[in-house]
């Protein structure tokens, strides 16, 4: 039996927040036309790729991205409440350039106002990663969530520094790859 889990990370389509760079953490930003046409490049990616199961953020976006990407595949999925994006508190929907947001993205331990601080979602996702590790060893798993998340599942697999993850950006419909090693 291979000891490897296979974590595939997509995020959802664009949304109409994302058109007007906005900040979009637990709100519930809608696809737009384009969303929905990389939600189905994404599903023709899936198609390729093999995966045992999908779990599934439980915003509105991210269901929408799986039904369309998984539609004809033979996958379903869990939803799944670990997976639901940062809660961004008072800076929903603001201009991403909005200096209160980016000062409180920028020092990882500060809490968004009213909402979560980035180390505080990394504790989210990293107790995930590890139940889906121990319960699907071997399995290969897809993950539809979003785009704070997945800089932050990232991080349990690649050493980033401050600037890194500030700087890094997962597109809309990315879908990316990681080996997890067998936990006890």
């Amino acid at each position: 039996m291979n000891d490897k889990t296979i974590i595939y990370v997509a995020r959802h389509g664009e949304t109409d927040y994302n058109e007007q760079d906005r900040v979009c953490g637990i709100s519930e930003g809608m696809l737009t036309e384009y969303g929905r046409q990389q939600a189905r490049m994404l599903g023709e990616r899936i198609r390729r790729t093999h995966i045992d199961r999908v779990f599934v953020s439980p915003l509105k976006r991210a269901i929408e991205t799986a039904d369309i990407a998984l539609e004809g595949s033979g996958l379903t999925y869990t939803v799944e409440p670990r997976l639901t994006e940062h809660n961004f508190g008072r800076c929903e929907g603001v201009p991403r350039l909005d200096p209160v947001f980016q000062y409180a993205k920028r020092n990882l331990g500060v809490k968004q106002p009213g909402g979560d601080s980035f180390i505080q979602l990394c504790h989210r996702a990293y107790g995930l990663i590890e139940d889906l590790g121990r319960t699907y060893r071997g399995e290969s798993i897809l993950l539809v969530c979003h785009g704070t998340l997945g800089r932050a599942i990232r991080t349990y697999f690649v050493d980033m520094s401050n600037d890194d993850i500030y700087n890094y950006n997962m597109d809309n419909c990315e879908l990316v790859r990681y080996e997890l090693d067998a936990l006890k």
